[in-house]
């Protein structure tokens, strides 16, 4: 087979489908980019046999077939070739060619066949969700998955969903951040479903592209049923397994009765939270000290070589002083999920767990347990 394309139109194609595919791998093959030409469709593909990323290019020219070629070397070519460049690829038993003006690249190739697809053949629920709110709702809940913890069911987002409404949850045991938004859905029991973590990060991207403040009124059609995932938007799929398991019960944790609130400029308190972490790096849980006085917060830290850092937000308190140890970076990471001018700090007293809310905004919750400092 042989394809000829622009640089300018295969590139984007790359980047997406590309982002799936790791770096190092057991199974060669996996480190491949699986493409398929049929009738001037060409289809680009990347998995790592957990999740799949595919785009098709209308209107390319060149002769039917199928071939896999490294992703790292294919994409350095085609980056690094001058823009509005015409590129030629032809297979040659088990090699790609590739040219492009004087250039010239011969590179190994495996069996189209052996590449790995992720096949499913019946969806249960289907929807269409709104591509800026999709990414609105993992924005104010996504960053607080667990990382690589023994907990399976933590490293990822769970999805809930119910008649008329996905609900977004994420927790790594030390902090919660919950959303929901409208959808058509109507169902008659909830559904859950666990997203791997590296598949938010695939999701964001793939409705975070360069073209997406353009595209506020695209939707996604989003497919599922107990085992897979998966997302259309234009002439791009993203296909990827769930975590098999049953995620935590979070609900009684939000139905603590916090007494105290307090409102405080929420760029405000971004601002000295983060002047104060500049000292926490060495700490291995980044603890600081919130001190809620009358007329302002006080956070302050001291670190292993008796090393001090204070700072001092101004809110309208007037009840009796509370001291509460939290990690900072959970506190920057709730405070900047947030769009409005102000947020709402919900606290049970010393000791106690703190919730962040927007005023006016019922449907997001951050929750940050104390820590001992």
């Amino acid at each position: 087979m042989n394809i000829i394309i622009d640089k300018e139109k295969i590139l984007p194609a790359l980047n997406l489908v590309s982002s799936v595919v790791e770096g190092r791998q057991t199974l060669p093959m996996l480190s491949n980019l699986y493409f398929s030409l049929n009738d001037g469709v060409l289809e680009i593909v990347g998995t790592d046999m957990e999740m799949e990323v595919s785009e098709t290019v209308n209107e390319v020219q060149g002769d039917n077939g199928s071939f896999t070629v490294s992703t790292k070397k294919f994409l350095d070519i085609v980056r690094i070739l001058p823009e509005n460049s015409s590129i030629s690829v032809k297979q040659e038993k088990d090699k790609a060619v590739v040219t492009s003006a004087r250039s010239r690249y011969s590179l190994k190739t495996l069996p189209a066949d052996d590449f790995p697809r992720i096949k499913v053949e019946n969806w249960e629920e289907r929807l269409k969700v709104g591509q800026s709110a999709l990414r609105e709702l993992l924005g104010k809940t996504s960053f607080a998955m667990a990382v690589q913890d023994v907990r399976y069911y933590l490293n990822g987002v769970l999805f809930e969903l119910s008649a008329k409404q996905l609900r977004s949850i994420a927790t790594d045991g030390h902090r919660l951040a919950q959303s929901d938004m409208d959808t058509d859905l109507d169902l008659n029991e909830t559904r859950e479903l666990i997203i791997p973590r590296k598949a938010v990060i695939e999701i964001n991207r793939f409705i975070g592209g360069e073209d997406a403040d353009n595209e506020e009124d695209v939707h996604l059609t989003v497919e599922m049923n107990r085992n897979h995932l998966k997302l259309t938007k234009n002439n791009m799929v993203l296909t990827t397994k769930l975590i098999d398991g049953k995620f935590p019960e979070y609900k009684g944790v939000l139905d603590n009765k916090f007494d105290i609130l307090v409102n405080v400029n929420r760029l405000d308190f971004i601002g000295a939270l983060s002047r104060v972490a500049v000292l926490t790096e060495s700490h291995q849980h980044q603890g600081i000290k919130v001190n809620l006085e009358e007329g302002g917060i006080r956070v302050t830290t001291t670190n292993l070589d008796q090393e001090e850092a204070e700072d001092y937000v101004d809110v309208e308190y007037s009840g009796k002083p509370i001291e509460i140890g939290y990690n900072v970076n959970y506190l920057i990471d709730a405070a900047r999920a947030g769009h409005s001018e102000m947020i709402e700090l919900h606290l049970q007293g010393s000791d106690g767990i703190c919730v962040m809310k927007q005023p006016g905004d019922d449907r997001t919750i951050w929750l940050i347990m104390p820590m001992r400092i």
